[in-house]
């Protein structure tokens, strides 16, 4: 099992493997579009950048957003107030709170979930049929390459990262594929550039347990998800031109990927 960043050209040129294919009708809703990705980081806590944030023709939101999904209005400064696309892996143990905010799910453009095999499930197709809005799967094998997964497809970038790549960061590549003009990343940190004692909480405490990193394949030292190596694999996307004229930063990641041109 790979544990460790290998570096493969054909994985940062097509972000998500050769045989990704797009979804056409998202591609109709983003074409020539700017896009703000927001994540759900506290570092946008007090920073006032919601104007800025709405100002982009399409905003996506990830996972458990402070806005809109778990009802934060009073972050709407921080974090914008609009919502177009939600980019979540809809996982069961998010479902209750999922359940909570059907009209604000209703009201999206498209759903985006960038994770495993989960929508296959009766339940979870029921349940998207419920919501009636447009959803794009990513394919299994651009994940995790296990045979009962995805029948024993090579997994691009589980491979390669050497751990579970997350929603935020596949949201990420995703996006690449498709022709928009660009897209604005913010709230953001990579786990505080992967520093995990100052980074504060993060995703499930009972995904630390060691039954649950086994069941992904995963020692206790990359956490399920390992951001040393999604950070090692931006940077190697962000010296690829095609790939970088399509990205902008914040002000965090700008200075922490040393990229010239801050966009705030």
């Amino acid at each position: 099992m790979t544990q460790e960043y290998i570096k493969n050209p054909d994985l940062l040129n097509y972000t998500l493997g050769e045989d990704y294919i797009r979804d056409e009708k998202l591609n109709e809703l983003v074409k020539g579009k700017t896009i703000a990705m927001v994540g759900p980081a506290p570092n946008l806590q007090g920073s006032a950048m919601g104007e800025f944030i709405d100002s982009h023709d399409l905003i996506f939101r990830v996972g458990d957003s402070p806005v809109g999904f778990l009802g934060q209005n009073d972050r709407c400064v921080d974090y914008g107030s609009r919502s177009d696309v939600l980019v979540h892996s809809f996982n069961d143990h998010d479902r209750p709170q999922l359940q909570q905010d059907i009209q604000w799910l209703r009201s999206l453009k498209y759903l985006l979930q960038p994770m495993v095999r989960s929508y296959e499930t009766p339940r979870q197709l029921e349940w998207f049929k419920m919501i009636d809005v447009p959803v794009h799967h990513v394919p299994d094998h651009h994940m995790k390459s296990d045979k009962h997964w995805n029948k024993g497809k090579p997994g691009y970038l589980y491979d390669y990262l050497g751990s579970l790549p997350n929603t935020g960061f596949i949201g990420i590549l995703a996006m690449l594929n498709y022709d928009i003009k660009y897209m604005y990343i913010t709230g953001y940190t990579f786990y505080n550039m992967g520093k995990w004692s100052n980074s504060g909480p993060s995703y499930f405490d009972s995904w630390y347990e060691t039954d649950k990193f086994k069941a992904h394949g995963l020692n206790e030292s990359q956490k399920l998800h390992n951001p040393n190596h999604y950070i090692q694999h931006f940077r190697d996307i962000l010296k690829i031109e095609k790939h970088r004229d399509k990205i902008k930063l914040d002000t965090f990641l700008t200075e922490n990927f040393d990229k010239s041109n801050s966009n705030e």
